[in-house]
């Protein structure tokens, strides 16, 4: 299988989040809702298969420069704005948080004309990133993996096919 990096993404906390690109975070949240993996902080890469134009097919979230192998199921993401997307939960958070009132209006404005446009990308909000891909059908549940490399896990992968 063919993997394309996307964009890289620097997890500085430790919890990898994967949601549904538009659904807001709540600031009074102490864990995530949605399928997530706790990993070592550093550089990530966000990948995605394409089998056909404008298809995705599966996407990972790995160490950069690794490839892990699946390992057991996480949970199921559900998507009803046909875009998923993975964040640095606790780092987000954080910084939406901060300001929750920008990150309202972020979400209606900046958020929503990126995802509008485009296929797959980053965008940040202050000191977070989040980096999403049209999810291959869109709307619908999706299978979320953990990924191993041994017996640690070092990040997250979710099949759209």
């Amino acid at each position: 299988m063919t993997w394309n990096h996307v964009a890289d993404l620097e997890l500085r906390a430790r919890r990898l989040a994967i949601k549904d690109a538009m659904i807001l975070l709540d600031p009074d949240a102490e864990s995530p809702e949605w399928p997530n993996v706790t990993v070592d902080p550093g550089l990530y890469a966000f990948e995605i298969h394409v089998r056909e134009t404008l298809y995705c097919a599966r996407l990972r979230v790995v160490p950069a420069g690794t490839n892990p192998t699946l390992g057991r199921k996480l949970a199921d993401l559900s998507v009803d704005h046909a875009k998923a997307a993975v964040i640095d939960y606790d780092t987000f958070l954080a910084t939406v948080s901060s300001d929750f009132d920008s990150y309202e209006e972020w979400t209606g404005m900046e958020l929503d004309d990126e995802l509008s446009l485009n296929f797959s990308g980053r965008i940040d909000f202050g000191a977070a990133s989040l980096v999403y891909v049209t999810s291959g059908s869109g709307d619908g549940t999706y299978p979320v993996f953990e990924l191993l490399e041994g017996d640690k896990v070092v990040g997250i992968q979710c099949h759209f096919d």
